[in-house]
């Protein structure tokens, strides 16, 4: 096999690799990450609008650090293109891209396909192909940035280095570990280096992050970007977990093990100079990542831009152990590389066992991750972090379409997901962890990177209209104590605090729960497993349901007034009899003496405009003396009566 049918092999996997990986369960092309629809909605409202920002007032790159992707996002709505199939093919694009430039780092060796194999199996790339973030377009920036800097390409050079501080603020840190290698490498060099002079290449993304800084303090007043501002403000909970994550990305991508290749010729003096330097910078780009926190994405995202120069350094010490004289060390090299293809393929698949090896249970424990899961997600590793990832960004697409079609458009919706719904629903929406917009009592917006807390209370305390309390959805209705204790515990700046827990929880009892039907018939049945979703909405907005009871005689009938959007609702009719008994009527008018039976279930309510409907005509059970009836709709699955159990005010009918 030669050099140019081995990467066409590469780039074929990697096409098969994406496409399965980033699938919804019914075989589509999944969409884009939640959090890629802020740049997405900053990218329209800059188009159609004018005004750069995710909500009026605050500057774009304050709620998305990527001065590029909102570029892209941009272009695509000017040319009036689906916007997320558009970032979508620019970073398939760009994944392939870097496959091409990989293997320019040694043109004339079979082995020069070692790095763009091991690149298209790893599930970094793969993922972010297909992701609608920036992230491929960003590995691809970097990649080519190395290659025109080791080929002494000078317009190149600046270009991709101006495209990487544009990209994301990681990338001035990048450029600034390139200027210093570049100083190190004049210092120490050889009369006989004929290396052109690549100052003015290297001085050009120093005057783009300068450029980017003048404009963010002419918009904000801060001249860096929230992400150096929390590297520059770091706690031992935040390096605790970048080292965590970096041990995670060790252990089970597949390809990081590999990197212990050039360390060990590194040490022994015998690296070559190339892969000395992408050592180097791979390095630099760990120590920023493991400061910053880590990432929250699936599959490692955060390491996955500095990819392709790691596994230049594999390749370039691959080729040594190679050439080595010593017998039986070019064997092993060979069964180390097909060693790290095998388990980055099963980083990538579900786990489960291989043919007749009981395997499921070693790789359910390989993939379990060391770091904290964002709130509301689990966040394992591999595979199965980049489907939830998938299904909740899903969800969240149901949830925002749902707020565009029925609820008012000048309503506010507080939510710690804000891209996805805040894209569609197009309302007013707020991130109580202040990565949109700043959080109340703060002047500026926090990094997305890392787990950011906010004060939840003081969140709260601007009362929005709707809220988003939760994506992992059980069998029963959430009570207000569990959402309470949730928000308390994963986003609030005092989790420890039993009081911060209270505190929420009064406030959140000004909000009635409600249970909201998946009306889009395009939705998979999957999404919501009890086929609705759950928002907290303000009690003083006077839009729940009311309940009318008529009795005539021993018959009676339950009407409904509903003046808001479609809801789902239990409705349970229970009778008090004279010693204080409770008695609950099931749908046969049989008598039911627990409090878990309903008489309907399952109510689908529309507005009823002017009108009264029937949802219940029956009669008491003879010979059943009674001295009063209950009538109230309860949440779908509710449990016990806690103020978030029933969606209206119960009605109560004396009988005597």
């Amino acid at each position: 096999m030669n050099r140019t049918t081995a990467l066409l092999v590469a780039l074929a996997i990697l096409l098969g690799h994406a496409l399965a990986l980033h699938k919804t369960v019914s075989g589509e092309i999944a969409p884009p990450y939640d959090s890629a629809y802020v740049s997405y909605r900053i990218a329209r409202s800059f188009v159609q609008t004018g005004n750069f920002a995710w909500q009026a007032g605050t500057f774009g790159l304050e709620s998305y650090p990527s001065l590029a992707w909102i570029g892209v996002a941009a272009l695509a709505e000017r040319l009036y293109l689906p916007v997320n199939v558009f970032c979508q093919a620019v970073g398939f694009l760009s994944a392939f891209a870097s496959v091409l430039v990989l293997g320019q780092f040694s043109p004339t060796r079979l082995s020069g396909v070692i790095a763009p194999l091991l690149f298209v199996v790893s599930g970094g790339i793969a993922s972010a192909a297909l992701s609608g973030t920036e992230t491929a377009f960003f590995a691809f920036a970097i990649a080519f940035a190395f290659l025109a800097y080791e080929r002494g390409w000078r317009v190149p050079l600046g270009i991709a280095l101006v495209v990487v501080v544009a990209t994301r603020p990681q990338g001035a840190l990048f450029a600034s570990a390139l200027v210093l290698i570049e100083i190190l490498r004049r210092a120490i060099r050889r009369k006989s280096d004929a290396r052109p002079q690549l100052w003015l290449a290297l001085a050009a993304p120093i005057l783009a992050a300068l450029a980017i800084a003048w404009l963010r303090v002419q918009t904000t007043g801060n001249y860096d970007s929230a992400w150096l501002e929390q590297l520059t403000n770091l706690g031992k909970r935040v390096r605790r977990e970048g080292l965590e994550y970096l041990l995670d990305f060790l252990v089970a991508s597949g390809t990081a093990p590999l990197f212990a290749f050039p360390l060990w010729y590194l040490v022994r003096g015998a690296l070559s100079g190339i892969a000395i330097r992408a050592c180097a910078l791979t390095v630099v780009w760990a120590l920023i990542v493991m400061q910053g926190g880590g990432g929250s994405l699936p599959f490692f995202e955060a390491m996955t831009p500095i990819l392709a120069i790691m596994l230049v350094a594999v390749q370039e010490a691959m080729q040594i152990a190679l050439d080595s004289k010593r017998s039986g060390w070019p064997q092993l090299t060979w069964v180390l590389f097909f060693a790290g293809l095998l388990t980055s393929s099963l980083a990538s698949k579900f786990p489960g066992d291989i043919g007749p090896i009981r395997f499921e249970a070693l790789h359910r424990r390989w993939m379990e991750p060391r770091t904290l899961a964002r709130f509301g997600y689990e966040e394992k590793n591999g595979r199965m972090g980049l489907s939830e990832e998938i299904l909740t960004t899903e969800r969240l697409r149901e949830i925002g379409l749902f707020l565009r079609d029925h609820v008012d458009p000048g309503y506010t919706v507080l939510s710690p997901w804000p891209g996805a719904i805040g894209y569609l629903s197009r309302m007013h929406v707020v991130d109580p962890l202040g990565r949109t917009t700043p959080s109340p009592g703060m002047s500026r917006t926090r990094a997305w990177e890392g787990l950011p807390r906010a004060d939840v209370a003081r969140a709260l305390d601007e009362r929005p209209e709707y809220i988003v309390p939760l994506i992992r959805f059980g069998t029963s209705a959430p009570n207000v104590q569990e959402i309470a204790t949730a928000w308390s515990k994963s986003l609030d700046v005092d989790p420890h605090k039993p009081q911060r827990s209270l505190g929420i929880r009064a406030q959140l009892a000004e909000y009635e729960l409600i249970s909201v039907p998946c009306a889009n018939p395009w939705a998979r049945a999957a999404l919501f497993p009890s086929g609705h979703f759950y928002f907290l909405r303000r009690r003083d907005l006077g839009l729940a349901p009311r309940l009318h009871v008529t009795v005539e005689g021993r018959a009676f009938r339950v009407d409904v007034e509903h003046r808001s959007h479609e809801q789902l609702a239990d409705l349970r009719v229970q009778l008090v009899d004279r010693s204080g008994a409770i008695f609950t009527l099931r749908p046969t008018g049989e008598l039911d003496e627990t409090e878990a039976a309903s008489l309907r279930t399952h109510l689908l309510l529309y507005t009823t405009g002017e009108r009264r409907i029937t949802l219940a005509e029956a009669s008491l059970p003879d010979g059943f003396e009674a001295l009063e009836l209950r009538a109230v709709l309860r949440n779908p699955g509710a449990i016990g009566d806690s103020p978030f159990a029933n969606a209206c005010e119960e009605v109560v009918v004396p009988l005597e």
